[in-house]
């Protein structure tokens, strides 16, 4: 059988859909690596592609809901690919502007130039049609069952949709449904070594980005309301002006307060993203020592310090825990553990993480999470501050991991975020602050991504 077309968006997106089914690996990964071997000419096929990939998979139980209430042939008994093409034409045909005959007729002809049989590609046509005549009104899941019904109106596992009724109640749980299947907005972190919020972002009304706004919790934080471009193409971002992240991120950073001349441990670094804000707090002075298991992501971090005009921290490929006992580790004045986690609250950026994840997970992460507070709190200095994050909803992951923490090391106590974050950041940040305790922020109530974070002193 002829193999997909490179050139077509469509059978592009298709084979990254075939893979994701087959085996769920991280979407991201799938897309990065497809894309980078495809010939797609034009940069808008490329978007088209990420578009449709991570529309079916955000909605993927209610996609395939309707297609078995339009179908006389069941979904499960069809093969992969037609399976796929079915799920990707019904995206477009209720979830986008793109017209419902051009959707089918795509369709089809990725069929005829797979060679299918006129029995399928009459199949696929005739479900496909009579979705686009009843795209008004769409047959809707029964609500007897609450789990049931959001589960399939919102396209979540049973069991994550459970387990947020259990603690939300149900209209708060539809909140935060909804809101992790919107696209959230873009935030950018402003380089304050190189340029104020205020003026970037009247440059920015008045030249790029008429409609973009102030984060009203990040104090660096700008919000690019309407901006349809890449953010790379921005002359802000290779000036090093610049970078791209969530303003409930940008929030962990200035929780750790880090000063200049300090030595500071970033445990999980990743491509850099807290590391490089971590610099520009302490002005570009100071000793910084980040921590990654892979060396993809060291290598980006490399190049995000270069083009923010940093100094290049103290790079190390490896498990922390494991390797910093090695290394004849200074103690630090402050530690940033931002934990591997289940990502419960960045669904709306990586929709895969809601079909990835399993129940178990919230035993066995966890554990990891409590091992990186035990091995890495030795390395504090009396006094100082460690900060532990996530971007996880879910209180084994957060609130226990640190009860269980703190049961074991009397010699740590959580301080009040508000004492420092009210400081740097403005009273905005009182909404954000459970109990005196904790640093939460929600999809559905501050339209950020969903963050956990506490600032821990060292006491003695």
């Amino acid at each position: 059988m002829p193999k997909l077309p490179k050139t077509n968006p469509r059978a592009v997106a298709l084979k990254i859909l075939i893979r994701w089914e087959k085996g769920k690996p991280l979407l991201d990964e799938i897309l990065s690596q497809v894309l980078t071997k495809s010939v797609l000419p034009d940069e808008r096929d490329r978007a088209l592609v990420g578009e449709l990939v991570n529309g079916v998979v955000r909605h993927l139980y209610y996609i395939d809901f309707v297609i078995s209430r339009v179908s006389l042939h069941p979904l499960e008994k069809m093969d992969v690919e037609v399976r796929n093409i079915l799920r990707l034409s019904t995206y477009q045909i209720i979830y986008t502007r793109i017209p419902e005959r051009v959707a089918i007729a795509e369709a089809l002809k990725i069929l005829s130039h797979r060679k299918r049989g006129d029995w399928i590609k009459g199949l696929v046509n005739a479900i496909l049609h009579k979705i686009a005549e009843n795209k008004d009104n769409l047959p809707q899941p029964p609500d007897f069952n609450p789990v049931f019904y959001l589960s399939i109106k919102y396209s979540f596992p049973e069991w994550m949709v459970k387990r947020w009724l259990d603690r939300f109640g149900f209209e708060e749980t539809e909140k935060l449904l909804l809101a992790s299947n919107e696209r959230p907005p873009l935030v950018i972190r402003v380089n304050i070594l190189k340029v104020s919020r205020d003026n970037f972002l009247t440059f920015l009304q008045k030249e790029e980005v008429p409609s973009a706004k102030a984060c009203p919790y990040s104090p660096a934080g700008i919000i690019l309301d309407g901006f349809r471009g890449k953010v790379t193409e921005l002359k802000a971002y290779h000036f090093g002006w610049i970078s791209v992240q969530d303003s409930a991120s940008q929030l962990v950073t200035f929780l750790l307060n880090p000063k200049p001349g300090e030595k500071i441990l970033d445990a999980c670094a990743g491509v850099g993203g807290k590391t490089t804000h971590i610099a520009e707090l302490m002005q570009n002075r100071g000793i910084i020592w980040a921590f990654d298991l892979y060396p993809w992501r060291l290598e980006k971090l490399k190049e995000n310090f270069q083009r923010l005009g940093l100094k290049e921290p103290k790079v190390f490929q490896g498990d922390v825990v494991e390797e910093l006992p090695k290394l004849n580790a200074p103690l630090f004045d402050r530690i940033l553990i931002d934990a591997p986690c289940t990502g419960t609250g960045v669904i709306r950026k990586h929709p895969d993480i809601k079909w990835a994840r399993k129940e178990e997970d919230f035993i066995n992460i966890p554990e990891k999470q409590l091992r990186l507070l035990e091995g890495l709190s030795p390395f504090l200095k009396p006094k100082g501050i460690m900060v532990y994050a996530t971007c996880s909803l879910e209180p084994e992951e957060n609130e226990k991991v640190i009860e269980k923490f703190l049961k074991k090391h009397p010699e740590f106590e959580i301080e009040n975020p508000l004492n420092v974050l009210e400081k740097t950041c403005g009273p905005s940040v009182r909404d954000l602050i459970e109990n005196n305790l904790y640093l939460k922020t929600y999809p559905h109530k501050h339209n950020m991504d969903g963050f956990f974070a506490v600032r821990l002193r060292k006491v003695s």
